[in-house]
């Protein structure tokens, strides 16, 4: 159950352009802590060409961070960001950092180093040995700007270009950090949640107060920066937490917040190829500031992204089918399965399907792993394997279907055993 109490009630009252942040809110309110998480784990050492470990000061003492390390000219000053990794507890940077990853989970961000940004992971207090302990979305918002207090005291970093960025858990972090601050040129929210992540992982007492002190949804508000909110709509991912955001954003608008889903993407696919397009605007602003039309150009641009990596794909299994030794010329039966919980959400999807010429199989229940149920559903058709154009129509027809009826999908293979050359 979600709360809203009198503190929700005045910062929807409040407004935008005046000074009240989510830390004056806060006030002199310390958190009350049921148990002290704290982890001496040392961070691992980076390689010295990609990132050094450095040390911010904060209000209980130095804490550590990589950061990315450049070749610079003289006088040079970059732009930076801040990126906060998902997970827990939150900002827990390792070595995935820099070990090769695929574009599906990129959770490094290291687009933004690859263009040049400078970029610092910090870790928070109770974590990597720093001190304090972990008080999940609490003390950590100030571990955070005094993070970027570092940055700009850095004489090749753009005092005027610093960016504040996250994905999950990281996400919700910055969110509350835009709230507190208006000091970072914009702010990369993909996948947070609304409020809290249940009590089964909160070191505080699970109270109201507690729980509005650290939820995002009621300082929507206060942002004063720049502020792009972001979830892919396919899979097991935040999309309604997403939709609690945007309505809390419709009933009390602040121009400065923007928040969409990203059609056919999910938690994990959409983080390199937006961050692909806000590391291009960010290297493009003269004045610093990140300003994208989402509608306009980050839309149509994942799109683009997204056909382009269906299309590699297509033409991987193209090449696996030629590699067994399986004539592509004329036709071929290849089908693709869809998946749902219940029956009865392949309704419409059977429907479409039948007008437009596919094949179509009966529903069968299937077990997963955990003991579980679900339904599978084939969808066929003839294909003629050596036009790529028809290949890359149909399987971007397979994903649109699976989109437009928010139902999982596999990849299209051939029904036939291949016919030998």
């Amino acid at each position: 159950m979600r709360v809203y109490s009198l503190l929700l009630f005045f910062v929807c009252m409040s407004s935008i352009h005046g000074a009240e942040t989510l830390l004056s809110l806060r006030g002199d309110h310390q958190t009350e802590l049921r148990k002290k998480e704290r982890e001496k784990e040392p961070l691992p050492e980076p390689p010295p060409e990609v990132f050094s470990v450095v040390q911010f000061d904060t209000d209980l003492g130095k804490m550590k961070a990589y950061l990315s390390t450049h070749e610079l000219k003289a006088g040079e000053k970059r732009p930076a960001m801040i990126w906060l990794t998902g997970g827990f507890p939150v900002a827990s940077p390792g070595e995935y950092l820099w070990e090769e990853t695929q574009a599906s989970n990129e959770q490094s961000a290291r687009v933004f180093r690859n263009e040049g940004v400078v970029m610092m992971f910090p870790t928070l207090r109770g974590r990597a040995g720093n001190p304090g302990v972990v008080e999940r979305y609490y003390g950590e918002v100030q571990d955070v700007i005094r993070a970027a207090a570092y940055l700009k005291g850095l004489e090749y970093v753009d005092p005027k270009r610093i960016y504040l960025g996250g994905h999950s858990s990281g996400a919700t972090l910055a969110l509350l950090v835009a709230a507190a601050t208006d000091q970072f040129a914009g702010v990369i929210s993909l996948g947070p949640v609304s409020d809290h992540y249940g009590p089964e992982l909160a070191p505080y007492v699970w109270n109201e107060k507690e729980i509005e002190l650290r939820s995002p949804i009621n300082y929507l508000q206060l942002i004063r920066t720049p502020t792009y909110i972001l979830e892919g709509d396919v899979g097991n991912n935040n999309i309604d937490e997403l939709r609690l955001l945007f309505n809390q954003l419709k009933e009390k608008p602040n121009p400065n917040v923007h928040i969409a889903p990203v059609k056919g993407a999910d938690h994990f696919n959409l983080i390199h190829p937006v961050n692909s397009i806000f590391a291009d605007k960010i290297i493009e602003s003269k004045d610093g500031r990140l300003d994208i039309s989402v509608k306009a150009e980050l839309i149509p641009s994942y799109q683009r992204y997204a056909k382009r990596m269906q299309e590699s794909e297509d033409l991987y299994i193209l090449s696996e089918i030629r590699a067994a030794g399986t004539k592509i010329e004329g036709k071929h039966r290849v089908f693709t399965e869809y998946y749902a919980e219940q029956k009865h959400e392949f309704t419409a999807l059977i429907e479409e399907a039948r007008e437009q010429g596919f094949q179509i199989s009966t529903a069968k229940k299937e077990q997963n792993s955990r003991g579980g149920s679900y339904y599978s559903i084939r969808l066929g058709k003839e294909l003629r394997l050596d036009s790529l154009s028809a290949v890359f129509a149909l399987s971007w027809r397979f994903r649109s279907l699976a989109e437009k009826h928010a139902l999982e999908y596999s990849y299209w293979q051939l029904l036939t055993p291949p016919e030998k050359k």
